[in-house]
């Protein structure tokens, strides 16, 4: 189903920029200025470095000797996408497990705390006006799966469902979401994955940051199987065209970057770091 809806969108998508005069092979360059030139990536501890403080979950380089103040703890390559190459370690036992599986790897990985919100959710932005200013789009998706307290979350994990509660947000409680997404940085498009405890928490901004997806952020909320086939039609429609205005919108000035070269042709290069920062 992933497969499909992904392939609807990037058709949708390449329709609306002819309309509209613009290139769709500069979609990659809608937020290239964050994109690693030196790693290849959108690196995971790079992005970290962005969000504020109150929203920050405690995440540094993995490496022997590592001690968490608390579990669980998500062990994850410094760059993947949907949940890829993520494990958790729920004690001192299994980080040491993981930590020796993956000794010698040339891939680099980090550590993060878990966050001890119950509620996980999918918020998705367009941006696309020039300044990154406003959100033309701005969905809320709930991840539910009752296997773990703690559970990886993924489009390819079995107990994983998603359920669209944009509905349930009133459109200034919608803008305010776009407003701090914004304090994280100014994105054409982005999905940011986050844990709350309840609705108005996430609304007064009372929640972590688990993961920003600045690369390709599917919009999860079409995921849900209870959103009727012509509603699903109906927005990716409308997401293929606000992609289209934004990639229109990207600075003629704007240095080019081989995003999409890089990310496809990432050779896993860089070691596990040897030295461990304070994991504060």
């Amino acid at each position: 189903m992933k497969t499909a809806i992904s392939s609807l969108i990037v058709a949708a998508y390449i329709l609306c920029c002819f309309r509209l005069r613009t290139a769709p092979w500069r979609y990659f360059q809608i937020n290239a200025r964050y994109f690693s030139g030196d790693k290849g990536i959108f690196s995971k501890i790079n992005i970290d470095s962005l969000i504020p403080e109150k929203w920050k979950l405690r995440q540094d380089w993995l490496v022997d000797g590592f001690e968490p103040i608390r579990y669980p703890v998500f062990v994850k390559p410094e760059w993947g996408q949907n949940a890829k190459g993520i494990q958790r370690a729920d004690n001192e036992t299994e980080l040491q497990t993981i930590t020796k599986g993956l000794n010698g790897s040339a891939t680099r990985f980090i550590a993060q705390e878990g966050a001890l919100e119950k509620r996980e959710f999918e918020i998705f932005f367009v941006y696309p006006e020039p300044d990154r200013q406003s959100a033309s789009i701005v969905t809320v998706t709930e991840v539910i799966n009752e296997s773990h307290e703690y559970p990886i979350n993924s489009v390819y994990n079995e107990d994983t469902t998603y359920h669209d509660i944009s509905n349930q947000f009133t459109e200034e409680e919608l803008k305010q979401l776009a407003e701090y997404n914004k304090e994280i940085g100014h994105f054409g498009h982005s999905r940011l994955s986050v844990r709350a405890h309840s609705l108005p928490d996430l609304i007064a901004g009372k929640f972590h940051v688990i993961e920003l997806n600045l690369f390709t952020p599917m919009p999860v909320n079409v995921l849900d199987q209870n959103l009727s086939a012509l509603d699903a039609l109906k927005f990716i429609g409308s997401v293929s065209w606000e992609l289209a205005r934004t990639t229109r919108s990207i600075d003629a000035n704007q240095p080019v970057h081989p995003v999409f070269t890089r990310m496809m042709s990432y050779n896993r290069h860089h070691k596990t770091a040897s030295v461990l920062r304070s994991f504060l």
